[in-house]
């Protein structure tokens, strides 16, 4: 841990940043099943949005540990004066959370893997948990960048 770096208050300022973030992630997951694993089968649209919501939810308790939905988080939580803020400071922050939202979501696939008595992947959503975690990587990582270098500074 740096010295004088403080962990960030577990609060939400930004909601429309938040809400964003999920209605990204669930979209991922849905587009991810829908048009590359099963090729436009509707019959598993139900176990995408499943695992959306649960990569969402890992999504949302790694952003809270991170404060990526703290106003200063577009600043990577420097202040707006300082050089080290900015698009590739919030674009670090998220891809760290997501680094944590990745971990999130295997412990719970082996968990459950764990108490079902069977290898990770066998069912559901996870067969395209690395197409999903791989894209989210650079999906969030982007967006967070982006929002950040066009969101004006106060």
């Amino acid at each position: 841990k740096e010295q004088g770096r403080k962990r960030p208050p577990v609060q939400v300022e930004d909601q429309d940043v938040m809400l964003f973030d999920v209605f990204l992630l669930v979209n991922l997951s849905l587009s991810i099943s829908f048009w590359v694993v099963h090729r436009m089968d509707l019959s598993y649209v139900g176990s995408a949005f499943n695992e959306g919501c649960l990569l969402s939810v890992c999504w949302l308790v790694a952003g809270l540990w991170n404060g990526v939905f703290l106003n200063s988080a577009v600043d990577g939580h420097y202040g707006s004066t300082d050089e080290r803020g900015g698009p590739k400071a919030a674009g670090l922050l998220a891809l760290n959370t997501f680094v944590g939202t990745i971990n999130l979501r295997l412990l719970f696939a082996l968990m459950v893997a764990v108490l079902g008595h069977r290898h990770v992947g066998g069912i559901g959503g996870e067969e395209f948990m690395p197409l999903e975690l791989g894209c989210g990587l650079i999906l969030m990582t982007s967006w967070r960048a982006l929002h950040s270098s066009v969101t004006p500074r106060i």
